[in-house]
């Protein structure tokens, strides 16, 4: 079996609110994400997916002409899911963990820290297809 993989640095060393790069996910059928913080991180960061066919603007409103939608996650810790409009809230903790997102049909995925007071993110994702 091999596997056709590659592997993007989505934001690193974040400490501000906004949009991290976006990697075009759709030759894949998996996602695995990783998500390191730095500096005791109190922040809110969420996972946004699109089907559009052209890059969204993850950091404006969802409408009709700017589509996509903040997709659940599962953590490979313990097999939960965090809900899309939740994402991972953390409080005044730094934490690394492990996610897969489900990429099956999308064409875009990315991360987005929608409030932050302290600390720093860094998220990475492998993209990788088994054969």
């Amino acid at each position: 079996m091999s596997k056709d993989i590659k592997e993007y640095t989505i934001m690193s060393g974040k400490d501000d609110v906004g949009v991290g790069n976006i990697p075009m996910c759709e030759d894949f059928t998996h996602a695995i994400v990783s998500v390191n913080t730095t500096g005791s991180t109190n922040c809110t960061l969420k996972f946004g997916g699109s089907i559009a066919e052209e890059v969204p603007d993850f950091a404006a409103g969802q409408s009709p002409t700017n589509s996509y939608e903040f997709v659940q996650v599962k953590d490979l810790e313990d097999g939960s899911t965090l809900d899309g409009d939740t994402g991972l809230v953390l409080s005044g903790t730094d934490d690394n963990r492990l996610f897969e997102i489900n990429t099956n049909a999308l064409r875009f995925m990315t991360a987005r820290i929608t409030a932050i007071s302290a600390g720093a993110v860094t998220v990475k994702v492998r993209l990788y297809n088994n054969y």
